[in-house]
């Protein structure tokens, strides 16, 4: 029991017994001052303690408030912006980015990528007397490469060979063949990129090309292979 407590009990020992000692008049009275004073008690302590409730229930607001802010207010996560790759495996188009490119028909590449499949058509010429032209391009790998005569077979041909895997041709001075070295896909069209190659003695010259895969586009209403590059 706490000093508080003991000197409250003895003091109440006292006036009991003072009570009981005097008279009936003195007791009324001093009853009527203990029930005033225990009143006020009573008031004073329900005026505190409604004080302390408030103010706890103050502090548990600004804790919660400061769990909330963290020490500032977070930027909401913004969703991530969905780009086309502008970069990839040659022969990469230099418009693969650009959102009003709707078929690999309209699909540019570099002038430099240009002048390489030129200069690799220019590398396989051979002279020729009973040709149009006079001249005969072991490039043209369509030419000593056998298909089934149907619509876009050599195309198909392309598309349907594995990573890795390649078609040969053996021309009039120079061997060739065609690699699938990629299959990395541009924008939404399933794509292979190639490596064209010619070997002629101990020299030999290489280029990339490209074929895709188009769903509904200017080439037919259904999917199909195409050349690209």
């Amino acid at each position: 029991m706490s000093a508080f407590a003991s000197r409250t009990a003895a003091v109440s020992l006292a006036a009991t017994l003072a009570v009981c000692l005097a008279g009936p008049a003195a007791a009324q009275s001093f009853l009527k001052s203990l029930a005033r004073e225990a009143a006020q008690r009573a008031a004073a302590a329900a005026i505190a303690g409604s004080a302390n409730k408030g103010q706890q229930q103050s502090q548990q607001q600004d804790t919660t408030a400061s769990d909330d802010d963290g020490g500032g207010s977070a930027p909401a996560p913004q969703a991530e912006a969905v780009e086309e790759a502008t970069s990839g495996p040659a022969p990469w188009p230099v418009n693969a980015g650009s959102a009003k490119v709707k078929y690999p028909g309209e699909l540019k590449f570099s002038a430099e990528l240009e002048q390489q499949k030129k200069d690799f058509v220019e590398w396989s010429k051979v002279r020729c007397n009973d040709c149009e032209g006079g001249y005969h391009y072991d490039a043209w790998a369509q030419h000593f490469i056998r298909t089934d005569g149907s619509w876009n077979a050599w195309e198909k041909k392309l598309g349907a060979m594995a990573m890795g895997e390649s078609v040969t041709w053996k021309g009039n001075k120079a061997n060739g063949s065609i690699t699938v070295v990629g299959e990395t896909p541009i924008k939404d069209w399933s794509c292979k990129q190639l490596e064209w190659k010619l070997v002629r003695g101990a020299e030999s010259v290489t280029r990339p090309g490209l074929v895709c895969m188009t769903y509904g586009s200017s080439y037919s209403g259904s999917q199909t292979w195409n050349t690209v590059f």
